[in-house]
């Protein structure tokens, strides 16, 4: 349906009024309302919206306060989680670096009898024993 004709057809229906003394009682009842009866109500209310916003605002800052100690508290436990690792990390690589510096073993040679190994640690240092590998003229 073409709407021109809708609004024609919305022009004809009959009019809605409202029952005869409606506006009198509506008055009649605000007058009947003073200003002494209609304050302590909106005083209350207006204390109970107030008092509820605070509350609102209060657990908002509350909730966020505790989620923030929660963040610190998580990243906390997560530093000495990553501590506790680095210094075991640590420990390993100085057990590891005071290995290397003990003084080596070289493989000599042998046979299928023997076995011939010379532990550089029992060599005195005066002789200045040192494997090949050590020494920059070899390259």
């Amino acid at each position: 349906m073409e709407d021109h004709r809708l609004g024609d057809l919305l022009r004809e229906l009959p009019r809605e009024h409202a029952r005869p003394g409606f506006t009198a009682r509506v008055l009649e009842g605000l007058e009947r309302l003073d200003s002494s009866e209609r304050s302590p109500r909106r005083s209350f209310r207006f204390a109970l919206a107030g008092a509820m916003g605070m509350a609102a605002i209060v657990t908002a800052i509350s909730a966020g306060v505790l989620m923030d100690h929660r963040a610190e508290s998580i990243q906390a436990t997560e530093a000495r989680r990553m501590l506790e690792e680095i210094r075991a990390e640590h420990g390993r690589l100085e057990q590891e670096i005071h290995e290397l510096s003990q003084p080596p073993v070289v493989y000599i040679g042998g046979n299928e009898d023997v076995d011939l190994v010379l532990d550089l640690g029992q060599v005195r240092a005066s002789e200045g024993a040192k494997p090949a590998a050590y020494r920059a003229e070899t390259f």
